[in-house]
């Protein structure tokens, strides 16, 4: 689309391959067009970076998604000779996949002009296959179900990004707290692009594949904490074990970050979670996560979304209506708020808040809180 919203028409170069699948994403509010894959110096200056080459050895736009309100451009993804989408990093699990969306998310973010944060290994760690999954996610939320518009998923990850930036910031520098918990650590690379008190050690936990992907991609880059990975699974029988091995203390305060994982997990298995990483926490650690309400998982302006993600085989399964109930049952005291409440917004959240008294409203909650007791 152009800036003033009409359809243009997009190219489709051949690759050795097949053709090319043109999927529109949006652009700026002016409509401008950003340069593509971008990364950033040390010092945070942008810079140009090439984009693949087509068989004839053009260099070919891949478009980033910077605000629900503007233009929109389109996107080449390559087909097989088949027709058949391109494979995405095959070595990796759909629910382990969706960490290079993510990536690709955090990319677009800091391509703009107004981002919220800035992430220099975004884009590298996103690689192709992470803006083949974010096209897919934009173009159903270009759909409209009952005249409803599909929720802004570059908006949430974005507000969610700086809003946990914030939120751990303050806890390690005015807390004193030197245990961060990243479970699961997906592509976040906030123990490599912000800054930390001396001391801070900071552990990945997360499957093995993911890890060893993030390792290669990151490989010349140094992180700003004492970095511990550990490669298990959170559903999985020991990773306390795994984790305490790798340097972590349970007797001093740590907090704990669930992005991006809880509406993945039913409901049994997230409070199973939260009770492990509760009793495997000293008195006065800290928790944030982020979840969805129950009506998230079936509102008919939420089945475009939630369709790719079933279609990926990572389904969203699990919601609350009562975070702090249900954080409570668990052992932690808690706030939640909603994109959009004060603090929790930096001027980008595109849709009314909605008051928790009113029923039937799909809501996306913040969570963030201490241990209630010493376990």
């Amino acid at each position: 689309m152009t800036a003033q919203g009409e359809h243009r028409a997009a190219e489709r170069p051949l690759t050795g391959r097949g053709a090319h699948l043109a999927v529109e994403l949006p652009l700026t509010g002016r409509g401008e067009h950003l340069a593509v894959d971008p990364s950033l110096t040390g010092q945070g200056e942008q810079r140009a970076v090439e984009s693949p080459l087509t068989a004839r050895g053009e260099h070919r736009a891949i478009g980033l998604p910077l605000t629900v309100q503007g233009a929109q451009r389109a996107v080449e993804l390559p087909l097989t000779a088949q027709g058949e989408r391109t494979p995405v990093e095959p070595s990796l699990t759909g629910l382990e996949r969706t960490a290079l969306l993510t990536a690709a998310l955090r990319a677009a973010e800091t391509s703009r002009p107004d981002r919220l944060y800035t992430d220099p290994y975004a884009a590298g760690l996103a690689g192709e296959a992470g803006w083949a999954l974010l096209a897919e996610v934009a173009a159903a939320g270009r759909r409209r179900t009952a005249g409803r518009d599909v929720p802004s998923t570059p908006d949430f990850n974005a507000i969610r990004t700086r809003f946990l930036d914030d939120h751990l910031r303050r806890l390690t520098r005015e807390q004193g707290i030197r245990q961060v918990v990243s479970a699961p650590a997906g592509l976040d690379t906030r123990a490599w692009r912000l800054r930390w008190p001396d001391g801070t050690r900071w552990f990945e936990i997360d499957r093995p594949a993911l890890l060893d992907h993030k390792r290669r991609r990151l490989a010349e880059a140094t992180p700003r904490a004492d970095l511990r990975t550990v490669a298990a699974d959170l559903t999985g029988p020991d990773w306390e074990q795994s984790l305490r091995a790798s340097g972590y203390d349970p007797t001093r305060p740590s907090v704990w970050v669930l992005e991006g994982l809880l509406y993945y997990l039913p409901e049994d298995a997230v409070r199973r979670l939260l009770t492990r990483i509760a009793a495997c926490s000293a008195p006065g650690s800290e928790i944030a996560a982020d979840l969805v309400n129950t009506a998230a998982l079936t509102l008919p302006d939420m089945r475009p979304l939630l369709a790719v993600f079933e279609e990926w085989g990572t389904p969203w399964v699990s919601g609350s209506d009562e975070p702090e109930h249900l954080f409570d049952t668990c052992g932690y005291t808690v706030t939640a708020r909603q994109p959009g409440d004060e603090g929790v917004d930096f001027g980008r959240w595109p849709d009314p808040v909605v008051p928790r008294e009113v029923p039937g409203a799909r809501r996306v909650f913040f969570v963030h809180g201490s241990l209630r007791a010493p376990r």
